[in-house]
């Protein structure tokens, strides 16, 4: 009878394990960045995407002062050959109190910047 509860026991485990820590939560919706209010980020649970000319989407993660994810881009090589990268993105943020308003800094390949999101939703 015993061994019952052990498949139970480890399906309740996975279930609540494989959720979002609740950093991530908070971020969930619909956002637009400051600096360009054309694009716009829409984080759930399964992934972050990235509404612009170039729609794209990424599997991301979160704690309360640092977003992660690996972003596919496309760079120019010395002969003009169009070469397929990725570019692991860290946005060191903060969030208003609110939890309307994201200010930091991304980094990226290029360098450190200025960022920001306003939640729409």
């Amino acid at each position: 009878m015993q061994l019952l509860y052990i498949p139970i026991y480890l399906t309740f485990i996975l279930t609540f394990s494989c959720g979002q820590n609740s950093a991530e939560k908070r971020l969930n919706g619909k956002w637009y960045e400051t600096e360009n209010p054309k694009i716009f980020w829409v984080f759930d649970s399964d992934k972050l995407e990235f509404i612009d000319e170039d729609n794209a989407n990424v599997e991301w993660s979160a704690t309360d002062s640092k977003i992660e994810f690996t972003y596919r881009t496309y760079v120019w090589d010395s002969s003009g050959k169009t070469v397929d990268t990725e570019d692991k993105i860290l946005i060191e943020y903060n969030l208003s109190e609110n939890e309307d308003t994201l200010s930091g800094t991304l980094t990226n390949s290029f360098g450190k910047h200025k960022f920001g999101l306003i939640r729409t939703e």
